[in-house]
C-alpha cells in the first residue's frame, strides 16, 4: 500500500476528488491511503499564523519555516522512511517516468505551498520538488491532487488492467493512438476500417503508426525521449527537426550596406515546394516590411485556401508550410513552443570564412539529434555579420567547378535539403 500524507491549511479541497471514481475504489481496496495534516496545528500563539511579509518588502506573504519544519520532522520521525516532497513551480516537472518511481515509494509526503511561495529555508527538509507545469496556481493543493492521480493508477491493484496502464498516453513516451466506439459511422464521420477488420495485427499496425504520427504533429518534443525501433527513429528524424527561415532583413546588398529585400513570389513557392518535397518541418519568410507580409500572406492564402487550393492540391500541400514573421527572434519564438526548446541556428553564406560546419557533419546531427535546427537562408548578398554571430553553426558553402559563385537561393535551398535530407 502507497500512503500519501499532505501538509496543507486548506484539506476540505481534498474531499470531492478523493471520494470518486478511481481514486475512491484504490483507497476502499487499501491499494493507496491519505492522510490530510493541518499544517496549523503545528504553529504556535494564540492565532496559529503560518505566514509573514517577506524579508525585503514586495506583495504577498510567505509561508513561515517554523510550521512547516516542525511537521516534516514529526513526520520523519513517525513514518517509516517517507520521500518529503514540496509542490512548487522551481520543481521538475512532473512526467510519467517519474510517477512510475514515486509509485514504488510506501510513503510520500506533500507539502502544499500557499502565497507567494514558502521560505526558502524549508528547501533543506525536503527530497524532491516537483511542478505540474509552467503556470500559476493558487497553492500546491491541487498540484498535490494531480501527483497523487498520476501516481496512484500505477500502484499495482489500482487499474487492475495492467495492458491500460502499457498503452496510455506517455507510457512509451508517445501520446496515445486515437480511440473510437459505437456507433460505426455519426454524422458523417466514420469509424477507420482498420478497426473495423478484426485483424489484430493490422489494428496494432496502425495505433502505432497513428500515436507517433500524432505525437510528431502535436508534441515534436517527446520524440526525442520517446522509446523508438531503429526504423521509426529513421522514419521520424528526416527533416523532422529541421526549420527553414528565409531572411530579408538584415542582408548586404552589393556595396556591403545593410538593406531589406523583396518577398518574391518565386522564392516562397520553390522553398516551400523543397521544403515539403524533403519532410522540413516548417518554413518562415521574415521581413519587417508590413506590405511585403501582406504580399506573402496573399501568394499563401491564394494556395491554401483561394482558387489555387482546388487548382493544384500538391502547392496547397506545399503552402501550407509557410510561416511569416517580422525578425529572426520570431521564428525562434515560434519554434521553442512547437518543440519544447530553442532550436539551433545554422546559418548558410557563400563569403569564405573559417570554422564551417561541413554538410556531413550536419547530417548526423540531423540523425542522431532529435533537437529543432533553425536553417537561415540569406537573401540579397547575405546575411549580415550580426545574424551569423547569434548562430550555433555555419554551414560550408555550395560549391561548383568554377569560379562563379551566385547561386539564387532558391536554387541553393534545393541543394542543401538534398545533401541533408536526401536518401543515400
Amino acid at each position: 500500500m502507497l500512503q500519501f500524507t499532505i501538509i496543507t491549511l486548506f484539506r476540505g479541497m481534498f474531499s470531492s476528488p478523493l471520494s470518486h471514481s478511481i481514486l475512491k475504489k484504490a483507497q476502499e481496496n487499501g491499494w493507496i491511503a491519505v492522510r490530510l495534516v493541518d499544517l496549523r496545528d503545528y504553529a504556535t500563539g494564540r492565532h496559529r499564523v503560518t505566514d509573514d511579509y517577506p524579508y525585503g518588502g514586495g506583495h504577498g506573504m510567505v509561508m513561515k519555516p517554523e510550521p512547516l519544519i516542525r511537521a516534516i520532522e514529526d513526520l520523519r520521525a513517525r513514518l517509516d522512511r517517507p520521500r518529503v516532497i514540496l509542490l512548487s513551480p522551481h520543481g521538475k516537472v512532473l512526467t510519467q517516468p517519474e510517477a512510475h518511481k514515486l509509485a514504488q515509494e510506501k510513503e510520500l509526503v506533500l507539502i502544499c505551498g500557499r502565497y507567494e511561495g514558502v521560505d526558502d529555508r524549508v528547501k533543506s527538509f525536503v527530497d524532491d520538488e516537483f511542478s505540474i507545469g509552467d503556470y500559476t496556481l493558487s497553492g500546491g493543493e491541487l498540484a498535490a491532487m494531480v501527483l497523487i492521480d498520476a501516481v496512484a493508477r500505477l500502484v499495482p491493484g489500482v487499474l487492475g488492467n495492467i495492458q491500460s496502464l502499457a498503452e496510455e498516453s506517455f507510457a512509451d513516451g508517445l501520446l496515445e493512438y486515437p480511440q473510437y466506439t459505437r456507433p460505426e459511422e455519426y454524422r458523417g464521420m466514420r469509424v477507420p476500417e482498420v478497426l473495423l477488420s478484426g485483424d489484430h495485427e493490422r489494428v496494432k499496425s496502425w495505433r502505432r503508426d497513428m500515436s507517433l504520427q500524432m505525437t510528431r504533429e502535436r508534441r515534436p518534443d517527446l520524440l526525442r525521449r520517446a522509446d523508438l525501433s531503429t526504423e521509426e527513429r529513421r522514419r521520424f528524424r528526416a527533416g523532422a527537426n529541421l526549420y527553414l527561415a528565409l531572411v530579408h532583413h538584415p542582408v548586404y546588398d552589393k556595396n556591403g550596406q545593410i538593406v531589406t529585400t523583396a518577398v518574391t513570389n518565386m522564392d516562397i513557392h520553390d522553398i516551400a515546394r523543397s521544403a515539403r518535397t524533403y519532410g522540413v518541418r516548417r518554413f518562415y519568410v521574415l521581413t519587417p516590411v508590413k506590405p511585403l507580409q501582406k504580399l506573402a500572406l496573399k501568394i499563401i492564402h491564394h494556395w491554401e485556401e483561394g482558387y489555387g487550393s482546388q487548382y493544384n492540391e500538391t502547392r496547397k500541400e506545399a503552402l501550407s508550410l509557410v510561416g511569416v514573421g517580422d525578425t529572426l527572434d520570431d521564428a525562434i519564438l515560434e519554434v521553442e513552443r512547437d518543440c519544447g526548446v530553442k532550436p539551433r541556428l545554422v546559418a548558410t553564406t557563400a563569403r569564405p570564412g573559417q570554422d564551417r560546419t561541413s554538410f556531413a557533419a550536419l547530417k548526423d546531427m540531423l540523425k542522431e539529434d532529435l533537437h529543432p535546427y533553425l536553417l537561415l537562408l540569406g537573401t540579397g548578398w547575405g546575411l549580415a555579420e550580426t545574424v551569423l554571430a547569434q548562430c550555433d553553426y555555419i554551414l560550408e558553402p555550395i560549391e561548383g567547378d568554377s569560379d562563379y559563385n551566385h547561386l539564387s537561393v532558391r536554387s541553393a535551398t534545393a541543394i542543401i535539403l538534398d545533401r541533408l535530407l536526401g536518401k543515400e
